[in-house]
C-alpha cells in the first residue's frame, strides 16, 4: 500500500511539473536542463518546435551517446561534452570515451559515498549502506534496495523507479536524480 501512494504522489509531483510548462509542449524537465546550454525550445535538440523525432544534429548526438553509455533515457548533462559540426561541414566530434560521473557500474566500495539524506519534492530521501548494498527510504516509508545498473544508476524494483547520484567537481555526491514514469526528481543532499 505504501509503494502505491509513492508512486502516485510522484506521478501528482510529475504531472504537476508537465502543467506548469508554459514555452513548451516537449518534455519540459528536459528543457530547463538544456537551457544551461543554450536551449530556448525543443528545436534546440528537435527538427519539430513539439519535440519527438526527428532529431536535428545535437538531438541525434545525444541519441549516439544514450547507446554509447547504454543508458535507458537521455541525460541533457550530456551536452556538456557535444561539440557540433564545423562550417566547413565535418562531422561533429565523437562522443566522450570516458565519463566517469554515468559510465560503469558503481563499485560497492563507494557506496559510502552516497549515505545520507537528500531533499527531494515528495520529502526526505534516506540513503544507507548495509554490507555490500545500498538502500533507500523515503522516511517513514518502507526501505528499498537500490540495485546497482551498469550505466552507474541503481534500481528501485519496488516502484519501478531508476536512482543516479551526482558528485561536484570535488568528487563530493551532492544530489540524487530520482526518474519515474519518464519523469525526473533532484533533491539536494542535506546531510
Amino acid at each position: 500500500m505504501k509503494n502505491i501512494k509513492i508512486a502516485i504522489t510522484l506521478i501528482f509531483v510529475a504531472g504537476v511539473v508537465a502543467s506548469l510548462a508554459r514555452e513548451t509542449l516537449g518534455y519540459p524537465p528536459l528543457l530547463v536542463k538544456a537551457r544551461k546550454f543554450g536551449a530556448k525550445d525543443c528545436t534546440f535538440c528537435h527538427v519539430d518546435p513539439d519535440g519527438g523525432p526527428p532529431w536535428n544534429e545535437r538531438g541525434q548526438w545525444l541519441i549516439k551517446e544514450k547507446e554509447r553509455r547504454g543508458a535507458e533515457t537521455v541525460d541533457v548533462e550530456w551536452l556538456a561534452n557535444y561539440k557540433p559540426s564545423k562550417p566547413d561541414g565535418t562531422k561533429p566530434a565523437e562522443p566522450a570515451k570516458d565519463d566517469k560521473k554515468t559510465s560503469g557500474k558503481v563499485d560497492p566500495k563507494t557506496f559510502d559515498d552516497f549515505v545520507g539524506e537528500y531533499d527531494v519534492p515528495i520529502g526526505v530521501l534516506v540513503i544507507t549502506h548495509e554490507g555490500d548494498k545500498l538502500f533507500g527510504q523515503p522516511k517513514g516509508e518502507s526501505k528499498e534496495e537500490l540495485i546497482p545498473q551498469e550505466d552507474g544508476s541503481f534500481q528501485v524494483t519496488n516502484v519501478e523507479a531508476k536512482v543516479r547520484f551526482t558528485r561536484d567537481a570535488d568528487g563530493k555526491v551532492v544530489e540524487v536524480t530520482i526518474s519515474l514514469g519518464g519523469q525526473e526528481m533532484k533533491g539536494k543532499k542535506t546531510k
